[in-house]
């Protein structure tokens, strides 16, 4: 498989072609319960990161939820 570069939050990542949005986030030992996640400005929905590859050049952004009020 190809490499692709990523980057993520200002640094760069490198990953296997076809790895998830997902995946990348386990790689990167983030707990997926207390973030969100932004790619190319949009904010992706949970529910689509596991079906969502990262794709060469991408910018993702990662940012804590916090609760509150």
């Amino acid at each position: 498989m190809s490499e692709i570069r990523i980057s993520v939050n200002g640094l760069p990542v490198t990953l296997l072609a076809g790895t998830s949005l997902q995946a990348m986030l386990k790689a990167q030992s983030i707990n997926l319960d207390s973030v969100a996640l932004v790619r190319g400005g949009e904010l992706v929905p949970k529910s689509q990161w596991a079906v969502t590859e990262c794709e060469a050049d991408d910018v993702v952004e990662i940012f804590g939820v916090v609760a509150g009020g």
